[in-house]
Formats: C-alpha cells, structure tokens, sequence
C-alpha cells in the first residue's frame, strides 16, 4: 500500500480513478475518510496523506503541492489562523471589539473611514481577508464579499477553500456571506466565518445560496 498527498481540486472518486482502484476499495484502504454511521465523505484538504494501491503506477506521483512538504499533514495556513478564532464576536452597546476592527484594518477601513470602523460593520470578508493576510498570502483586501468572486483560482470543494454565498436575506442588499469550508452534506456547506450570528463560529448554509460561478477559490 502506497500512500498519496491530497492536491488541491482531487476528491475520492478522482484519486481512486488515478490509481485503479473501485471507491469501494478506495473506501476501505482509508475508513477514517467515511463518517461513522452516515457513510459520507469527508471533506479533503491539500497535503492529507491518504492510502492508495501500488499497482497504481500510471497514476499520479504522490507528491504535494508546490508549497507543501512531502509529510504535510494539516489544514492550509489560513485555515488554521481561522480556527484559532472561534470564539471572537462583538461587544454589546457603544464598545468594539479591537480584534475585529483589527479584521478591517486589513482592508484598509481606518478612521479615515468614519462609520465603517466599528464591530457592527459587516465583516466576514474582512475576517477571510486578515486570515488570508497573515498566512502569507495576498488577499483579495477588501471587505467587500462581491469582489472575492474572481479572487485565487476556481476549485473543488475542499477543505479550508474559501466559499462564497449570495445574500442571505432579502435585507442583505448586493451584500453575501464567506467562509471557509469546513464540512458539507447534501444540502448545506458547514463554514468557518466571521459574522455569523455576530460571531466567528462554524455554521450551515443551504447549498442554493452557493454563488452560481466557482463559489470555491483558493489561494494559490
């Protein structure tokens, strides 16, 4: 049993395809991929190893990305930044909560900008904008959802790729939600964001709010 390094855009069906194996055998040289008790897959990020067929010689190499090492086990970087955030969410009456105003300063909203400094300001693109920024990696750098829509390059769902939601509510205007991907069902993308529910938490949207082009980016 040879073992693979999980690219950005491969899923279980692909991988097992590049190696000649059935998903059912796929399924069974990695249990741990398959939810218990719902048989569903879980959501792969770049750099998992995972255990492929040795016959599978036309297949792959089973190298990493670019930037990742060969033994890179982890979510991506921005992804682990988020994931220290949980937790963070706005302060009740006139008092802001520095670390998000912190989120939009990494979009340039200052002082200068009056109003728009303040924790009640729609921030989740400010959230994935400072994730994105200090992981390394040029961010779109704007608070802006909309203007994430062309941002890194189209992707499949993967785990930790930023996922881009049209408006909500009918009150959101031309507004949007974003996130990182965390988990999917068949009819909801569970996210990693900031703004939800005023707070940085992981939570479900319905798919159908997906944005109809690309709604997965990635950075690189």
């Amino acid at each position: 049993m040879a073992q693979y390094s999980v690219r950005p855009g491969d899923n279980p069906s692909k991988i097992a395809a590049s190696f000649g194996m059935t998903l059912d055998q796929f399924q069974y040289s990695n249990p741990d991929l398959v939810e218990y008790g719902t048989g569903r897959w879980k959501v792969l990020f770049p750099g998992q190893l995972v255990n492929v067929s040795d016959a599978g010689a036309g297949g792959p190499v089973a190298a990493p990305t670019a930037t990742a090492p060969a033994d890179f086990a982890a979510p991506p970087p921005w992804m682990q930044i988020a994931i220290m955030e949980v937790g963070v969410q706005e302060w009740a009456g006139a008092a802001d909560n520095p670390r998000i105003l912190e989120y939009l300063r990494s979009c340039g909203i200052s002082g200068i900008s009056g109003s728009l400094l303040h924790d009640e300001t729609a921030w989740c693109a400010a959230f994935v904008n400072w994730c994105v920024k200090n992981s390394g990696y040029q961010p779109r750098g704007s608070a802006k959802v909309s203007d994430w829509w062309s941002w890194g390059r189209p992707v499949v769902p993967t785990y930790g790729s930023i996922c881009i939601l049209q408006p909500l509510t009918v009150d959101q205007a031309g507004s949007g939600h974003i996130g990182f991907l965390h988990a999917q069902d068949d009819t909801n993308v569970w996210l990693l964001s900031g703004n939800s529910h005023n707070q940085v938490r992981i939570s479900a949207y319905p798919k159908s709010k997906l944005i109809p082009n690309a709604p997965f980016r990635w950075a690189f």
